[in-house]
This record gives structure tokens, sequence and C-alpha cells, in this order.
């Protein structure tokens, strides 16, 4: 059943004392499958909206049986409920559904490993000294000024246009900038795209000009870059810079990490650090760091992985995984409890945290769990 196909309309009946079998029955099967954030917004329209969100988890269930009751066992009549014997049948639906809720409710709000949902296409961009915070919804824009239009779409893309902009408008950097826990897409003004990972910041100016196209990158990102022989693309990234003319490749390097990595999918990339250069072919991988610059063949479509909704760990150390799963979830890792064992491992990055860290442990022969919003090795 749709899960937002009326409601509010059924739950005010029900508590109302005004639903039949069938109403009842419909309300039993959306209560099985509704997220918190839809219980809580249905059960905030019977009770004051502000005062609801106000309140700590306890408080808000005291209300939630509070207003429940009310409307349950303090009406006489009802203008559905004519029969005794329909009316004490439906009466107890009401009742085993009033405490199916509560029980659930309770569950939701005061479980703290359920509290934990994965990542989602938000992000903060700062254009012209205004920061607008972006998700997914409706095509808008958000700047339109002195020949530069910036727009997002309703799949959570933003798209830069230039058209008879001035050099100095067009010189502007603007920051694009995930949270952990969030990710999002930027189509450039020359047309290329870039995908930031959660915890991520990308700079760029709102068009380009000159003899290059340059930006910066802290975290992770895959770009797909537009071909334009004339005017090389330039990404700089911890002391690093990468070269390309037109290609696809994923780069990251987060501050706790301890090396910058470059991946190419197709095309050619020119790796710099510290006066040392590299030319990349698809299906290879450099690494930066520590005074080295090391090469190595990889199958490049398992680090591009990410940006198609999934988690692909190839051999892969399991602290590095449980750093990546943290940042995408938004909780804690104890890192160092972590065992020497790396992972084999192809899962959804929607799944929900129980199931990646079962899957995890089903590969690992290790046992983990959530204390206080934290990752920790089971005992």
């Amino acid at each position: 059943m749709e899960k937002n196909s009326t409601k509010p309309e059924l739950f005010e009946k029900f508590i109302a004392n005004e639903s039949n079998a069938a109403e009842l029955n419909q309300l039993f099967q959306y209560f099985e499958v509704a997220d918190e954030l839809e219980l809580k917004n249905l059960i905030a329209a019977e009770i004051e909206a502000e005062d609801f969100d106000a309140l700590g988890n306890q408080q808000r269930l005291d209300a939630v049986h509070a207003k429940l009751t009310e409307h349950l066992f303090e009406k006489k009549k009802s203008k559905v409920l004519t029969l005794v014997r329909t009316g004490s049948l439906l009466k107890i639906a009401a009742s085993l559904l009033l405490i199916s809720l509560f029980g659930l409710l309770a569950y939701r709000l005061l479980n703290p490993g359920h509290q934990i949902t994965p990542g989602t296409t938000i992000a903060t961009l700062s254009v012209n000294g205004k920061k607008t915070k972006l998700g997914v919804g409706h095509d808008t824009t958000i700047y339109q000024k002195n020949g530069i239009q910036v727009s997002t779409k309703a799949d959570g893309t933003i798209v830069y246009m230039a058209v008879n902009a001035d050099s100095a408008t067009a010189s502007r950097l603007n920051t694009l900038e995930t949270p952990k826990g969030g990710e999002y897409k930027v189509t450039l003004g020359d047309g290329s795209i870039v995908m930031l990972n959660a915890g991520s910041k990308l700079t760029f100016p709102t068009d380009f000009r000159g003899t290059e196209r340059k930006v910066f990158v802290e975290g992770e990102a895959f770009f797909k870059v537009a071909k334009n022989a004339a005017k090389p693309f330039i990404v700089a990234i911890a002391g690093s810079e990468i070269k390309v003319l037109g290609t696809q490749f994923n780069v990251s390097s987060y501050p706790e990490d301890r090396e910058t990595t470059a991946t190419l999918l197709e095309g050619s990339i020119q790796f710099s650090n510290a006066g040392r250069e590299v030319i990349l072919k698809p299906n290879q991988q450099v690494s930066a760091g520590y005074s080295k610059l090391e090469v190595r063949n990889v199958s490049a479509d398992d680090f591009a992985a990410w940006t198609k909704g999934e988690f692909l760990f190839n051999d892969v150390p399991l602290n590095v995984v449980m750093q990546k799963l943290g940042r995408w979830y938004k909780v804690e890792v104890d890192l160092a409890a972590m065992p020497q064992k790396n992972l084999y491992i192809k899962i959804s990055r929607k799944a929900d945290i129980d199931e990646v860290l079962e899957n995890i442990s089903k590969a690992t022969g290790y046992q983990f769990e959530i204390e206080s919003n934290k990752i920790v090795l089971e005992k």
C-alpha cells in the first residue's frame, strides 16, 4: 500500500472511534512500514507540533498515550460504532492498535541503535557570500545575477550556467560542502560533473576563464571531466595536483587518511606531488604520502561504486571499512580495537546499519554492536 495515501485522515478517524474494520486494517498495515519521521508527523498533528518537538522521548510517549487514551476511551458514542457487538470488536482492535503504536514508538524513540540512518543527498552551497542548504525536491533557481544562474534539480544536482558574465563575477569561488552522512552532485560551468562523498568539500569558480580549469577538493570526489584540449582541468588536493583533459576518475584524501589516492576509470591523468609525476592509465591507482608515490593496478570500478549507491570493499582493511561506514552513517568507530583483517563485501549504501554490521560479521567472523552511537567490537 502507498505510505502517504490518506494516512492523516485514517488516523483522525481512528482516534475519534469512527474507523470501520477495513480502515483499521489499513492502519495496522501502515504502522508496520512507517518510519519514525512519518509517525512523529502523524502524531504531532494531534498534539501541538511545537510542543511535541520540544518534548523529550519519554515525555513524547506520555503525551501520545494521554492523547490517544482521551480520544479512545472517553467518547461515549460514535456514528460508525452503532452496534454494540461491532463497537466492541472495533474497540478491542483500536486498543490493540494503541498498544502496538505505543510499543513501536517506545522502541524507535528510546532505542539509540535505531536512530542511525544511512546518508542522503544533502549539502551546503556557498555562492557570492550566501549559504544555501541543499537536498532533493523540486527544480529551483537559487541564484541568478550578473549573467550567472545556479539551479538545483529535483534529484539533488546543482547546475551552474554563465551567460555574458564578466571576468570578476565568473572568477568568484564557490564552495559545495557535504556533512557526514551526505553526498551531492554538481555540474560545473564547463559541463564537468563532480560528485562529492560524505564529509567532503569542493571549491570552484563560478565559470572557468583563462588558460586552465582549476578546482580544490577535500575528502572524496568523483570527476567526469568535459573535454577541452585547450584548457586543461586541474584538481588540487592535499598538496597534490591532478591534470586532465577529459576523463573519469576518483580522488580521495581525508584529514585522517595517511595518503592521497587517485583512481582512473577512463582516459589518462597526470598526478604530481612534491616534484614527482606519474601518468595513469585506466584501472591504475596512485597513492601519495610520506615521501612516496606508488602506482598499482586495480579494478577502478570498485573505487567508484559509492557513486552508484554501493559499498564495494575488495581486500580492504577492516579499520578502513569502518572509517567509511562512520562517515556515511554518522557514527563513531573504535578503530583501535578493530582486528587486522581485510574484507571482501558488497552491500547497498541504503542498507540499515544493523544489516551492514551483520554482513561484516559473517564475512569476518567477528561480532559488532552499537553503543552510544559508536561501533564497537563485541567482547
